[in-house]
């Protein structure tokens, strides 16, 4: 099963990383973290190496910590870490930092596999706690995308409109229901999590080409749950006409 298989590559990471000088936790985030009955055969590994203040350009350039099993691909996609792919298909995301770091990230608890000293164990939660935004703030957010998405559109540029019709305004929509189950991306199981906002999804998110009609139904869903700005209402609806 692909969940064990996760699991063990995970730890043999572990065993790996303990063999290093300079590296001080290793902690797993997310499905392979706190939330291992998540774990499904679309899962992959999430995952932080903490190391000792002046190691963090070594454990980035080079991955012989990672070599458990042969590295297919690899892809320094931030100044902190890579995405890999081993040659069995495993496939994951991982940012190296060093301890004087920790205090200004912001990252979900997550699951210590290895730690060198007991103390460390602190830094398996972080300081930093995400907050659920003000959902006054989201929807209003989401109605200025709601305007100059349509803005867009008009004018001819229609996958700018999508993008903010379709993928900002519903976006902003989804952080205005509170808590979600992804803190850093409110798309996240949103469909097992929130099922009453289905509904909301199969009119808002109608695909390139339909970004009016997805705006107008966007523009109802925000109206019935939040007192919309006369003014700004007149000018959507203007475009939406138009």
């Amino acid at each position: 099963m692909r969940r064990n298989a996760l699991l063990e590559r995970m730890d043999a990471i572990g065993r790996s990383v303990a063999t290093h000088e300079g590296t001080l936790l290793l902690l797993a985030l997310g499905s392979i973290g706190l939330e291992t009955d998540r774990l499904d055969d679309y899962s992959d590994l999430d995952f932080f190496l903490i190391v000792e203040d002046g190691q963090k350009a070594r454990f980035i350039d080079e991955l012989d910590w990672l070599e458990v099993e042969p590295i297919a691909y690899r892809f320094q996609n931030t100044k902190d870490g890579h995405k890999i792919m081993y040659e069995d298909g495993i496939y994951g995301e991982f940012a190296v930092f060093e301890l004087h770091e920790m205090a200004s990230i912001a990252y979900t608890p997550g699951r210590i596999i290895w730690q060198r000293d007991e103390a460390l164990e602190a830094f398996a939660t972080p300081n930093i706690i995400t907050q659920a935004a003000d959902a006054s703030y989201c929807y209003e957010e989401a109605l200025t995308n709601l305007y100059v998405g349509l803005l867009r559109e008009r004018r001819g540029e229609r996958l700018a409109g999508f993008e903010l019709i379709q993928v900002a305004a519903v976006t902003n929509v989804l952080k205005a229901h509170g808590e979600m189950s992804d803190p850093f991306n409110p798309t996240r199981r949103v469909e097992v999590r929130h099922p009453d906002v289905i509904a909301f999804l199969e009119q808002g998110v109608l695909g390139y080409g339909r970004s009016v009609e997805a705006a107008a139904a966007i523009l109802a869903y925000i109206e019935a749950r939040h007192s919309v700005n006369p003014m700004l209402k007149k000018e959507i609806e203007r475009l939406l006409r138009a």
